[in-house]
C-alpha cells in the first residue's frame, strides 16, 4: 500500500540532556527535526525540584515518564546524552513497548546491575564515592537553573551542576529491567570528544548493547557543536524505525 506516510505512525524523539544542562541544549537540533520532537529536563532543574545531589535514578525516570505521557502519544526514539544515557534504560522499560530504539549519544551506560563508574573510573571508584559524600552535604537542595517560584533552593552553576550529576548518576545501578533485547540501539561516537577517549566510547558503546556505532564530528556536547549533523542523525534512525515505515 503506497502513498504518504501516516503521521500517527512517525515516532516523537524524545531528547534527554546530560550533566550541566537542562532541555534547553536540544534547541538546535529540536529546529532541525521533522519528526516530532520532546525536550524533557532531569529533576534539580526549572520547576523539577529536587536537591540535584542525589535524585535516584527511579525519581529521575519517574519524572521523566510523567513529562512524556503528558505531551507525546503513540512510538517513540529515546536519545540520551552522556549522562542522560544512565536513565534511558529505566525510561525505556517504564514507557514498554512505545519504544523502538535508543540512541546513546556519548551515552553513559552500565550493564545491568552494574553502576557506570566502574567503567570510566574503576581505578577510583572508592576516592570518587567519598568526594560525592562530600558534594552532597556541600550542595544539599541546590538546583540548576531554578525556575523563580521555586521556594527553599539555592542555585548552583552548570560547571558545578555537571560534576554533581555526572558523580551522582553514575555511582548508581543501572536496571535494564523491561527493556526488550531486541530494541534496537545506536551509540553516537564523537570523534573530538576530550571527556570521552576512544576505548572508553567502546566500552559504553558495548554496556548499552549498541548494534550500530555512527560518527560524528564534534565534541562531546553535538547539540551545540555540531546540532545540523546530529539532526541528520536522529531523523535517519527515527525514518528507519518500524513504525516509520508503516504505510
Amino acid at each position: 500500500m503506497g502513498g504518504e506516510l501516516d503521521e500517527r505512525w512517525r515516532p516523537t524523539i524524545v531528547l534527554v540532556h546530560g550533566s550541566g544542562h537542562t532541555a534547553e541544549v536540544w534547541e538546535q537540533v529540536q529546529n532541525q527535526l521533522r519528526h516530532g520532537s520532546v525536550a524533557v529536563d532531569l529533576p534539580g532543574r526549572a520547576d523539577r525540584v529536587a536537591s540535584i545531589v542525589d535524585v535516584a535514578i527511579d525519581d529521575a525516570v519517574a519524572s521523566l515518564t510523567a513529562d512524556v505521557e503528558r505531551v507525546a502519544g503513540g512510538h517513540l526514539v529515546l536519545v540520551g546524552h552522556s549522562a542522560g544515557g544512565i536513565v534511558l534504560p529505566g525510561l525505556a522499560g517504564r514507557l514498554g513497548d512505545r519504544v523502538l530504539h535508543l540512541v546513546f549519544v556519548a551515552g553513559l551506560c552500565a550493564r545491568h546491575g552494574d553502576a557506570v563508574i566502574s567503567t570510566v573510573r574503576p581505578d577510583a571508584v572508592d576516592e570518587l564515592a567519598t568526594r560525592l559524600r562530600a558534594m552532597r552535604e556541600q550542595f544539599a537542595d541546590c538546583m540548576l537553573d531554578p525556575d523563580p517560584l521555586v521556594d527553599g533552593t539555592t542555585a548552583i552553576d552548570a560547571k558545578t551542576a555537571s560534576g554533581i550529576d555526572s558523580l551522582n548518576y553514575m555511582h548508581q545501578t543501572v536496571s535494564w529491567d523491561g527493556v526488550p533485547a531486541a530494541v534496537p540501539r545506536t551509540f553516537v561516537r564523537c570523534l573530538r570528544d576530550r571527556i570521552q577517549p576512544r576505548a572508553l566510547q567502546a566500552a559504553l558503546a558495548e554496556n548499552c548493547g549498541a548494534s550500530t556505532v555512527v560518527d560524528i564530528e564534534s565534541g562531546h556536547t553535538p547539540a551545540l557543536g555540531a546540532p545540523t549533523e546530529l539532526a541528520a542523525v536522529l531523523e535517519r534512525i527515527a525514518e528507519q524505525s518500524p513504525a516509520s515505515t508503516t504505510t
